[in-house]
């Protein structure tokens, strides 16, 4: 579902939320801001109340922390679920997510796959078919209805030498050193324990 700073404006997008165990989930950096977000659900704009949101775990510019957001929504039906375990390299995924594509807000879907690399601060990383960007963040990594992560962080990051991602909107030209479509996940080990 997409997430929108002001409703019935477009251009207001913020980023991709799903439903699962009577929560709205998103990323946490995608409602930074505390104002009142709206879910659009069909042609229907929902307000969320900013101080409803929990726990609002933002990620530093630093470093990756727990990027998760959830917001209570009693009797929201959902055909996903946690996966009882986390994904494991070279496990084929899928994400759907919604982008800003230039004359409106679209749905995107593409295939998925980890991509094995080592565990960092509950992350893992993975490479998508279609290229995904700004708006992806908070999207559900799934298969076969199970849950196995959610978006925080796509390839408008640069990887340090360190090995964590950092913002570097300004670092564009670095990009280019990526020859798969990677972005970081929050896997769902870590997502449960916020539930």
């Amino acid at each position: 579902m997409p997430l929108f700073r002001r409703s019935g404006d477009e251009r207001s997008f913020a980023g991709t939320a799903f439903c699962i165990d009577n929560w709205l989930v998103t990323a946490g950096h995608v409602i930074d801001e505390p104002r009142t977000y709206f879910v659009r659900n069909g042609a229907d704009y929902h307000p969320l109340e900013f101080e409803r949101w929990t726990p609002r775990q933002l990620a530093a510019s630093d470093r990756l922390e727990f990027d998760i957001a959830l917001y209570p929504l009693p009797g929201l039906h959902s055909p996903l679920a946690l996966a009882p375990a986390d994904a494991v390299r070279n496990q084929a995924l899928e994400l759907i997510c919604w982008q800003w594509r230039g004359n409106g807000v679209k749905q995107v879907a593409t295939d998925c796959l980890h991509t094995g690399d080592a565990d960092i601060d509950g992350y893992f990383r993975m490479s998508t078919v279609e290229r995904v960007t700004h708006g992806s963040s908070g999207c559900p990594i799934f298969a076969d209805g199970l849950v196995y992560g959610i978006m925080t962080m796509g390839r408008d990051r640069f990887e340090s030498p360190d090995g964590f991602a950092r913002s570097a909107p300004e670092h564009r030209h670095l990009m280019q050193r990526f020859e798969e479509n990677t972005c970081w996940v929050f896997k769902t080990s870590h997502i449960r324990r916020f539930f």
